[in-house]
């Protein structure tokens, strides 16, 4: 991957993806198989509230979302124009009660499935973009399936985590102009298939997500998808995004990202950064590290200890060091370091003290691809990959066969002396069962090899039958 400059890296890709699909075709798929229900047309033209208009732009975009308005970052000193940038972002955080625990409560759970086995390897995890994308699979599933999924994100119900889950989309957007925390979602619809509109508006609605229809197996549809990625990521992820792609059985795919900036409170002087040894997993190897001296809390516990780093009205990077002795990943198992990552404001931590701190902090470009279907698997999300326990009834009137094909996740973050930049992407791709390519005949009736294997595809037994009945 091309490792760029931090701020020189942009990624306002909408008008792109809009004149990318204004100018091309949309095919029709060729299969027949197609679910009853309510045509997609029949969602266009509708208002829907909480951040979507559906308006047909061109043949694939339906709806574009529409973000809430935050006052830009007063660039001078204006106590008005501060009143009202902080009263924009005030209204936004002002959410109920609680509105996170169920967040917190995943995030204690999935950080340690989906960040281990790293084998010595930079892994990166984004808990809220997972969150968003399984929130979405809820609103399409029913039954055991959607029990299963509102289980592995804590919560009791599907109208909580709807609430729960919009809670955190506003709580945690920003974009003032300084600094930028955006969740983004989408639906990746077939115009071949037919859909539950109520389902797509809730979608729409609660989760803030833009609507796209056209042919998963045509390459202009797979290439406004992959605009579409890169825009919500900043080009951050675009080695990864090459790859990503909808087959032609794909009755719907979700994206959810994240793209994150902000400059430190207090940054780095240039001057100090000096090259250095970093003890790598691998062994020894040498980059540059960013230094400075000064007063600020500290924090630790019986495996750890902790440092913070505060960007600007954008949150904080927490640096958390592993005792002498103490592997990373154990501290994604450990209550205590949890507890830590989980505190909010963290000077509520019991451990904690007001010291002078000589911090070293390498810069770093660090990216990981996950596929996440395992760890799901292992957090009891199982249904979804069975198309014949799967439910999805909130899709459509007859949605039988569909199941989850792909679930991804890539993540990159990048630090310099300025501040932070991060994105992620989640994308998860259900598919019906292909039809059948033509019928052929399987007639055993002439002497035949079989083979049994176990789970693991072992061989356990191989054979030649020359005649059934001579035993």
């Amino acid at each position: 991957m091309k490792k760029e400059t931090m701020y020189e890296i942009i990624g306002d890709i909408d008008e792109k993806a809009v004149k990318a699909a204004e100018n091309a075709p949309v095919k029709r798929s060729r299969r027949s198989w197609v679910i009853k229900g309510i045509a997609i047309a029949a969602c266009i033209g509708m208002i829907i509230g909480g951040g979507l208009h559906f308006t047909k732009t061109n043949n694939m975009v339906l709806a574009s979302a529409s973000y809430p308005l935050i006052e830009h970052y007063p660039e001078e000193e204006n106590s008005e124009a501060v009143y009202k940038w902080q009263n924009s972002i005030n209204s936004l955080r002002d959410q109920p009660d609680g509105y996170d625990e169920g967040f917190a409560s995943f995030f204690a759970s999935s950080a340690e499935v989906f960040l281990s086995g790293a084998d010595g390897k930079n892994k990166l995890y984004s808990p809220i973009s997972l969150y968003m994308a399984l929130a979405m699979s809820a609103e399409i599933s029913d039954m055991n399936t959607r029990r299963q999924i509102i289980d592995a994100l804590a919560h009791k119900d599907i109208d909580s985590l709807r609430s729960d889950s919009k809670s955190v989309w506003l709580a945690n957007y920003m974009d003032d102009g300084m600094a930028k925390c955006i969740l983004a979602s989408s639906l990746w619809l077939n115009d071949s298939v037919k859909y539950k509109s109520e389902t797509v508006a809730s979608l729409a609605e609660n989760y803030y997500a833009s609507v796209f229809a056209g042919d998963p197996g045509s390459a202009e549809y797979n290439k406004l998808l992959r605009e579409w990625l890169s825009g919500q990521t900043d080009g951050l992820l675009d080695e990864y995004i090459s790859e990503i792609g909808l087959d032609p059985q794909t009755i719907l795919a979700l994206a959810s990202t994240v793209s994150y900036s902000g400059k430190w409170n207090d940054r780095f002087d240039k001057d100090m950064t000096k090259p250095g040894t970093f003890r790598a997993a691998s062994g020894d190897v040498q980059c540059d590290f960013m230094n400075k001296k000064d007063d600020r809390d500290y924090f630790w516990g019986e495996k750890f200890s902790s440092v913070t780093m505060p960007l600007e009205n954008n949150g904080e990077m927490r640096l958390i060091l592993p005792d002498e002795g103490i592997k990373a990943e154990e501290l994604l198992s450990d209550a205590e370091c949890i507890a830590y990552m989980m505190s909010y404001p963290n000077y509520e931590f019991e451990n904690r003290k007001y010291v002078t701190v000589n911090l070293s902090v390498p810069k770093f470009d660090v990216s990981s691809d996950i596929d996440l279907r395992d760890g799901l698997k292992e957090l009891g999300i199982t249904d979804l990959f069975d198309p014949d326990r799967a439910n999805f009834n909130p899709l459509a009137n007859d949605a039988s066969g569909v199941y989850l094909s792909q679930a991804k996740q890539s993540a990159r973050v990048v630090i310099d002396e300025e501040g932070c930049k991060a994105s992620s992407l989640t994308v998860l791709v259900y598919a019906g069962a292909p039809e059948p390519q033509g019928k052929v005949d399987f007639v055993l009736d002439r002497p035949f090899v079989f083979e049994i294997v176990s789970a693991t595809g072992l061989p356990l037994f191989v054979g030649i039958v020359n005649n059934p009945v001579a035993g």
